[in-house]
């Protein structure tokens, strides 16, 4: 395996090759896996430029790394948001590991607690999706503003998280979309 460091102005043209700089920054394939709550497969996958993630799982990394959204999809621009200077470690990331972990922790001990049998994959697909919603709308509410809508995402979604029902979906983004308005003009 090839240690040295490559540096994101260096050989960053393709998606595959910013993935490659992120892991050397983060650490493994592993960690950012477990950081971002994708499977391993799925980023050596984009390692090996096999695929390219959605949306919504580009968000998540470039949120849970504290990286441009545009430099990891685009390749253009610093890899470091406004508020990092370039020669700092990625910020933040063990601590936002750790609150989604706390989060994830809290909905499964509720569920238990009212005795029912809880999915821990469909739950997490709910609290990824709805955690990429809000991130997606720049909405400052949080998981725990939204649970209410955390256990409907969890309804909608069937066995492992996979199997959606569409109408319902539609009728969910809506009912958030509206929430993350009013929390707008709460705020405004």
């Amino acid at each position: 395996m090839n240690m040295q460091k490559i540096t994101p102005l260096e050989t960053a043209n393709t998606f595959a090759d910013r993935i490659k700089v992120l892991i050397q920054r983060v650490g493994s394939v592993t960690e950012i896996a477990r950081m971002c709550g994708f499977s391993e497969g799925v980023v050596r996958s984009w390692r090996d430029g096999n695929t390219d993630p959605s949306r919504a799982r580009c968000v998540t990394l470039a949120k849970t790394l504290g990286i441009s959204l545009v430099w990891l999809v685009a390749g253009e621009g610093s890899i470091q948001t406004d508020t990092i200077s370039s020669g700092e470690d990625l910020p933040n990331a063990e601590s936002t590991a750790n609150r989604h972990r706390t989060k994830l922790r809290t909905a499964a001990d509720t569920l238990h607690a009212s005795g029912m049998a809880m999915d821990p994959q469909r739950l997490n697909t709910a609290l990824r999706i709805l955690q990429s919603e809000l991130d997606l709308a720049e909405s400052h509410l949080t998981l725990a503003d939204n649970a209410d809508m955390l256990a409907d995402l969890y309804d909608i979604l069937g066995p492992g998280g996979a199997d959606v029902d569409a109408t319902s979906m539609v009728a969910f983004t809506h009912r958030l979309a509206e929430r993350v308005k009013r929390g707008r003009q709460v705020i405004g």
